[in-house]
């Protein structure tokens, strides 16, 4: 089982195959992350979101309009994804990275796997995470041997993701990142009016 240390548009992310039980919660004990609480995913695009979730019409215009980018959509999971990763209202969450490094460590990990992957932050759970490969490794002490795929493009310092969560065309923020959930509230209410 591979654990992959990989730079996004925001900070750096630890990936493993997203559907793999056994290397998620090989991931968590590595973080000291609660099994309980998923993981969002990385893919390439819409379709392979699609692959895995039910896309609202309203959820596609807000993808249409903000991804890629530093947004982590949280939609209804389908059928063919494990109940134990999915959240608490049997959603999960996609990223779409426009950091190129990233499109290509996806793009490769795809082809290889047919999986998406993991896109938790590169930390200890708890604690902050380190903008280089070099911080990132040293918090995690003699564990950091457990990540064996190390893609290291500099210093990654940016703001996490908005995270926002679409269930029956009911948008709500889970977390205000780089993205200001006004902009996206302000975004639908001129398609409203459009």
């Amino acid at each position: 089982m591979s654990i992959t240390l990989y730079p996004t548009e925001t900070l750096y992310a630890l990936g493993v195959a997203a559907l793999d039980e056994v290397a998620v919660r090989n991931l968590c004990a590595l973080k000291g992350r609660d099994e309980r609480k998923v993981m969002s995913w990385l893919v390439r695009d819409m379709a392979d979101v699609e692959i895995y979730a039910e896309v609202s019409p309203l959820a596609a215009k807000i993808a249409e309009r903000f991804l890629p980018g530093s947004l982590t959509l949280v939609v209804p999971a389908k059928e063919n994804v494990p109940t134990r990763m999915r959240g608490e209202y049997g959603t999960i969450g996609f990223r779409i990275t426009p950091d190129l490094i990233a499109q290509q460590v996806i793009a490769d990990f795809m082809a290889m796997h047919n999986s998406p992957l993991t896109a938790t932050s590169a930390n200890v759970s708890g604690l902050p995470t380190g903008f280089t490969v070099s911080a990132i490794l040293e918090q995690f002490g003699d564990k950091k041997d457990l990540i064996t795929n190390v893609v290291d493009d500099g210093v990654r310092a940016g703001t996490p993701s908005t995270i926002v969560r679409i269930i029956n065309d009911e948008v709500s923020c889970i977390r205000e990142g780089a993205i200001p959930f006004a902009h996206i509230q302000q975004f639908l209410e001129k398609e409203k009016q459009e």
